[in-house]
């Protein structure tokens, strides 16, 4: 495995299709299965530790998986970004997970405004927690960085996508969904059973889309947005609705 350090905060490392299949994977599960992906990444973390004498306890962890025309693999641990959206549902699903089933009742009770409150405090915590300077007083250069980065707009592809066994249980999210005037590009695939809303959520902030990301917690447990997932459901799925198929499925 070859491991390159982009930064101070960003690691790639490669493997080929050989070195996959010695630790007891291919790459088909790899795209196609969310545990197995999960597995594997927790594996290449150790590996990337053991091998390349680096500590991964302090990068970021948005990660990107590319595959090459080689059929090996290129894995980026950190980035640039804090929290992309993937990052962002994760979060609130943390929130989700660690409340108590009373709280959590009492949380689904909740007007939209008392949610999102929640959700902000929660955030605002998690950023601190996993922040080197977590103890340090707040400066109002750094408030104004992280209102900043709430509401910059996404400008290059952020494809993401929900699965679901079936169209009624689709179509109880997708009218939850907080979108109005401004829609995300979207189609409609299935495959094996399972439909898969297919979104790209470029040109929307952080900010526009911590609604969304609630809903999903709240209504969806499998999802993807890793561009090897989101080519796997394209390739292999059959297409419904190309285009608009929010708009369509509103509409039902």
């Amino acid at each position: 495995m070859e491991i390159e350090r982009l930064g101070e905060n960003k690691i790639r490392c490669a493997l080929s299709e050989e070195e996959i299949r010695e630790m007891g994977y291919n790459i088909d599960e790899i795209i196609g299965n969310t545990e197995v992906t999960q597995e594997f990444m927790r594996a290449v973390v150790e590996l990337v530790e053991e091998q390349g004498n680096i500590s991964m306890q302090n990068i970021s962890p948005v990660v990107k998986a590319e595959l090459l025309q080689d059929h090996s693999m290129a894995i980026t641990f950190g980035g640039d970004s804090e929290m992309s959206f993937k990052n962002l549902v994760d979060t609130v699903g943390q929130l989700m997970n660690q409340l108590a089933p009373e709280k959590l009742s009492e949380f689904r009770q909740m007007n939209k405004e008392e949610k999102q409150s929640a959700i902000d405090d929660f955030l605002e915590k998690y950023k601190a927690k996993h922040s080197q300077d977590a103890k340090k007083t707040e400066t109002e250069d750094a408030n104004c960085t992280e209102q900043k980065e709430d509401n910059e707009i996404f400008e290059t592809s952020v494809p993401f996508s929900l699965e679901f066994s079936s169209l009624d249980e689709m179509l109880r999210l997708i009218r939850l969904a907080p979108f109005t005037e401004k829609m995300p590009a979207s189609s409609l695939y299935k495959f094996q059973q399972k439909y898969y809303l297919v979104m790209d959520l470029i040109h929307f902030s952080r900010e526009e889309l911590r609604p969304f990301a609630f809903t999903i917690v709240e209504y969806n447990n499998c999802r993807y947005a890793e561009p090897g997932q989101i080519a796997f459901i394209k390739e292999h799925g059959k297409c419904i609705v190309e285009n608009e198929a929010l708009q369509t499925l509103m509409q039902l």
